[in-house]
């Protein structure tokens, strides 16, 4: 009598990386080139400039051009590709780029996992997001895109990132006030928080598992350990660097700052109320620690390793 193996998801022979020169899409380039060297890596971005950085540093990997916006460069991007991950810019229309996606694969007959990252409170309804919330904003375009993968049946796992990334305080420029006045001037809201290394190494992780049960899951991910206001971060910040760093949530201040983000400075404000809105779905949980084997990165950490970029020191950014 046969029975039938607990565990049976191959391993696939090769993987597609979108967004491979990105904060998630890189981390885990190299976590795959180091772990599984056999696996053969197909790295893709629609820069020409970033394609050339990567064929750089991943020398042995094959570097393509490919925008959600052009299926044909979708379809010859996925040909023959038996793990795909895909991560799409904010300000993505879902309804393109995903709909681009899932024609590209029609017919595809090698597919084992699609990895698909996306950002949504969990059980998030719908009926409480604003008006005034773009419609280009994660909680409409991330809902979309999920409903249109589920409909499509494709072996996608869901890697929801229930938390904000910590390298964002580097990203949209918090330094620059962190450097100046010793403040930290970001809208008040409660959230978890997670390293976006250990994004891409938990979505690595993913592919190299041979649990068939991550198909078709929608799996959210912080550190399981911070959840904290922006005051609170700016408290920590005090306690790890050794001195006083204040805290401005108000609107005045958020605008007056980030003048660079241009019209994103009020799209985000209006997200950020949202969050607010329904901060008390944020929960802890041990997915990521379950999936690297390890406790996630602190943010009391990150700070530790970063206190020279943020507040300024020998590596000062500029």
């Amino acid at each position: 009598m046969t029975t039938t193996p607990y565990n049976r998801k191959p391993i696939p022979k090769s993987v597609l990386i979108f967004g491979a020169a990105a904060r998630i899409g890189g981390p885990l380039a190299d976590f795959l080139s180091r772990e599984a060297p056999s696996i053969r890596l197909r790295l893709a971005s629609s820069s020409p400039e970033k394609a050339e950085q990567l064929r750089q540093i991943h020398p042995g990997a094959e570097v393509v051009l490919a925008s959600y916006a052009d299926l044909p460069s979708l379809k010859a991007a996925v040909a023959d590709m038996e793990g795909i991950f895909v991560v799409a810019p904010s300000g993505t229309d879902e309804e393109i780029a995903t709909g681009n996606m899932i024609e590209a694969l029609k017919g595809t007959s090698r597919l084992i996992q699609l990895i698909r990252i996306v950002g949504l409170q969990p059980e998030a309804n719908n009926h409480r997001i604003p008006s005034e919330i773009a419609r280009l904003s994660l909680p409409i375009q991330h809902a979309l895109a999920k409903k249109m993968l589920d409909d499509s049946f494709l072996p996608v796992t869901y890697l929801n990132c229930g938390a904000t990334f910590m390298n964002n305080f580097l990203l949209f420029g918090s330094y620059r006030a962190l450097q100046r006045d010793r403040k930290l001037i970001w809208p008040e809201r409660k959230i978890p928080y997670i390293d976006p290394a250990e994004v891409g190494e938990v979505a690595g992780r993913l592919f190299l598992s041979d649990n068939h049960r991550h198909i078709g899951q929608f799996h959210t991910i912080n550190n399981g350990h911070d959840i904290l206001r922006f005051s609170e971060v700016a408290e920590l910040m005090s306690e790890v660097w050794g001195e006083p760093i204040a805290h401005d949530g108000s609107k005045e201040a958020f605008f007056a700052e980030y003048p660079h983000l241009g019209p994103a400075a009020q799209r985000l404000w209006d997200f950020f109320q949202y969050e607010q809105d329904n901060e008390e779905v944020w929960a802890r949980n041990d997915f990521a620690e379950r999936m690297l084997g390890r406790k996630p990165r602190t943010l009391r950490e990150w700070l530790i390793e970063n206190r020279d970029p943020l507040l300024g020191g020998p590596d000062k950014t500029s």
